[in-house]
């Protein structure tokens, strides 16, 4: 028994301090919270986790899946995208956010009928991430027509502006223009057949890389499952700041709630 008692001596040690450790590294991060708003009667808000240094690690928002439930159908006299003078949401991130990465504030759209193309008629959500400021993003007037260049486009994406298209054609005020992974095409500009469930779109706007949005289906949304995408980045980003690789949008049974996460953060060069 005693010598049983001395073997346990050093696991026992060793085990209390590796408890120490980890506790020691929750104590060093740090969970701040952001601006809130209401979605159809569910408080939206955002957040980041910070490292010991202060560093961003994660910058979420937190979605009720009570707003998504609510969000109400179209009216009968509706046509095409939402026409209305703003989006549902405007949401600022932690100023630790703004400061140090791409990301600046989510502007989320409620599309009850979809939008052209056909494979986009289908109930979803918009959520547009901006690396631009809310005040910026209020003057995408689509007067300055300048297609997105291939410095702007990232990887696996087709242009925003097929060749020989008329850019006024592909520009959406307040938004910009949009390009999208080339996995969504069954042959050069001609998107699959049926309608999409989940997409992440690139956007720029006047020669600047502007957002990244998760455009989800309503329907996938109400499935209450996982869903994980990678963050598109455009060759040139024009700016030197963390941009993140990884998106997630985690359900939560016990708040009721999806944690939009983006993740994965490393410094751009250029």
């Amino acid at each position: 028994m005693q010598a049983y008692s001395k073997r346990l001596i050093p696991l026992v040690g060793a085990g209390v301090l590796a408890s120490l450790g980890l506790l020691a590294i929750g104590l060093a991060q740090q969970t701040v919270a952001g601006p809130s708003a209401m979605l159809y009667g569910a408080k939206v808000s955002s957040w980041a986790k910070l490292g010991a240094n202060g560093q961003v690690m994660e910058a979420g928002v937190t979605i009720p899946l009570s707003g998504i439930e609510k969000a109400p159908a179209a009216d009968p006299n509706h046509q095409g995208m939402n026409m209305q003078m703003g989006p549902e949401v405007n949401l600022e991130f932690p100023d630790a956010v703004k400061k140090a990465t791409f990301l600046d504030h989510m502007e989320l759209w409620w599309e009850p009928l979809g939008h052209p193309p056909d494979r986009y008629l289908t109930p979803h959500f918009d959520f547009h991430f901006f690396g631009l400021s809310a005040s910026e993003t209020k003057t995408i007037d689509c007067k300055n027509l300048t297609a997105p260049t291939l410095d702007l486009t990232p990887q696996g994406y087709a242009p925003a502006v097929p060749p020989q298209a008329k850019p006024e054609e592909f520009c959406v005020p307040l938004m910009g223009f949009h390009a999208l992974p080339l996995s969504e095409f069954a042959a050069p500009g001609q998107l699959k057949p049926g309608l999409f469930d989940q997409v992440m779109i690139a956007g720029a706007y006047a020669s600047k890389f502007a957002f990244v949005e998760p455009m989800i289906a309503r329907e996938l949304l109400l499935k209450k499952q996982n869903l994980s995408m990678s963050v598109p980045r455009p060759p040139v980003l024009g700016r030197r700041t963390l941009y993140p690789t990884q998106f997630n949008a985690t359900y939560d049974s016990a708040s009721n709630a999806y944690q939009f996460v983006f993740s994965g953060f490393t410094m751009t060069d250029k």
